[in-house]
């Protein structure tokens, strides 16, 4: 089941007509920016999250990620009432806590995610994490599981009530998306985990695209990982700095476009106005094989587990 990728102009009247990204079919009728802004408050050292998200709105980003536990729902809230852009044209994103079962999440959801971003729906609704983290590895323990299917079949009650449009995971291995797809019948929309150019788990992108799971990569530039639990390459290496002298890109340009020609979805967090841009306009160039090929050998020799 392959994702049709469709071009959106991302555009309000406030936004510069340069300000287009695609998007991606990740569900029937559901179609999401191929870039997102996150709001974790650890990505965000010099202006709040409801200042980074109002932004970019303005400069025509329509990708907002959030998370119950990132405590930002209300900022992204308040940034999308004051932006003046129509609910119709913003994507949002939330995430709730690991698997919760079916009644906590319709309590988190209709009680604290619409109230707090001050939504009728959200476009997106991401389980955190496959279970309580034990360790760095996100090892779960076998009761995790049925815990899993009741969560999911939460939000799939809330989805066929028109309260959410897609659901997904974050942070799930092969096997546990595979668990969702033998339950219910249906794979993830989305599967947002740790993906850059330090570390990226080619196996469990080959299964996402074979189910139909769109992959999202969070920590997309090298940072904050989780723990710290993986090395990171610095957008100052010669190796990714002699790539952009190619195109004429920046560091981050050249990371964000690896990710996307891979069909992976960067979720990208910055208070300035000029990273902002550069990100927007990472999707104005395309990689040679041999530069993707480059870039994927950048990797230091590790363990791959998420």
């Amino acid at each position: 089941m392959g994702r049709l990728l469709v071009l959106a102009v991302l555009a309000a009247s406030s936004a510069p007509a340069t300000s287009s990204v695609p998007s991606v079919r990740i569900a029937d009728g559901v179609d999401m920016p191929m870039l997102a802004f996150g709001t974790a408050k650890s990505s965000l050292t010099s202006c709040s999250a409801q200042q980074g998200v109002e932004q970019w709105l303005q400069l025509g980003g329509r990708h907002i990620d959030t998370a119950d536990t990132y405590g930002t729902q209300p900022d992204v809230g308040r940034a999308l009432h004051a932006s003046g852009v129509p609910r119709s044209e913003v994507f949002i994103t939330t995430k709730i806590p690991g698997p919760i079962g079916k009644e906590a999440v319709t309590d988190k959801i209709m009680n604290t995610a619409l109230p707090q971003l001050g939504v009728d729906y959200i476009d997106l609704v991401l389980i955190h994490f496959p279970c309580k983290l034990v360790g760095q590895n996100f090892s779960c323990l076998p009761e995790s599981a049925a815990m899993r299917r009741d969560t999911w079949a939460g939000l799939a009650a809330l989805r066929a009530a028109g309260k959410i449009r897609a659901v997904g995971v974050s942070n799930y291995n092969d096997a546990q998306v595979m668990e969702i797809v033998s339950a219910f019948q249906e794979p993830p929309a989305v599967n947002q985990v740790e993906f850059h150019l330090a570390y990226h788990n080619e196996t469990l992108l080959t299964v996402m695209r074979g189910t139909g799971t769109v992959l999202e990569a969070w920590a997309s530039l090298g940072g904050p990982t989780v723990h710290g639990r993986h090395p990171t390459i610095s957008l100052g290496d010669a190796r990714v700095k002699s790539v952009a002298e190619r195109y004429n890109a920046t560091a981050a340009q050249i990371a964000l476009r690896w990710e996307t020609q891979k069909g992976v979805v960067p979720v990208t967090a910055t208070c300035s106005k000029e990273h902002a841009l550069g990100d927007m306009a990472a999707f104005g160039f395309e990689l040679s094989e041999a530069d993707m090929d480059l870039l994927d050998t950048l990797m230091p020799a590790q363990p791959l587990v998420v």
